[in-house]
C-alpha cells in the first residue's frame, strides 16, 4: 500500500524475532528481499532481530507503529495459482492474529 500511494513514508522499521532451525535462512533471504524491493521504490527498510519479544513491531518514520501477534505471514496460502486470491492478498483468508495500530504520540516509553 506505501508504494501504490503517493507517501512520504521513507524509512519503515521492522522488529521481529529470527527463526529457529531451517527457517531462518528462509527469513533472512525473504526480509533481505522485501528490502531491495522497497529500496527499488525509495524506501529503506531497517531489520532489526530480537529474542525477547513477543509481537512483531513496524514503524513508520511518519510516527505510525504496528504491533502484530503473529508476524507477517498472516495470510493463508491460496489452494492452487488459480483461486481467488492468489495474485490478490485483499481476497486471500487470514490466519488469526490481532493487529494493533498507533500512533507514537499517543504512546509514551517505560
Amino acid at each position: 500500500m506505501l508504494i501504490k500511494r503517493p507517501c512520504k513514508v521513507k524509512t519503515i522499521h521492522l522488529l521481529t524475532s529470527m527463526d529457529e532451525g531451517s527457517g531462518k535462512q528462509q527469513q533472512i533471504c525473504g526480509l533481505q528481499e522485501i528490502k531491495e524491493s522497497l529500496r527499488n521504490h525509495g524506501v529503506l527498510l531497517e531489520l532489526e532481530y530480537s529474542s525477547s519479544i513477543h509481537d512483531r513491531e513496524i514503524r513508520f518514520d511518519n510516527g505510525w507503529m504496528i504491533k502484530i501477534g503473529r508476524g507477517l505471514d498472516y495470510f493463508k496460502k491460496p489452494q492452487s495459482r488459480f483461486s481467488l486470491g492468489y495474485c490478490d492478498f485483499d481476497l486471500r483468508p487470514c490466519h488469526e492474529t490481532t493487529v494493533d495500530i498507533f500512533h507514537k504520540k499517543h504512546t509514551k516509553k517505560i
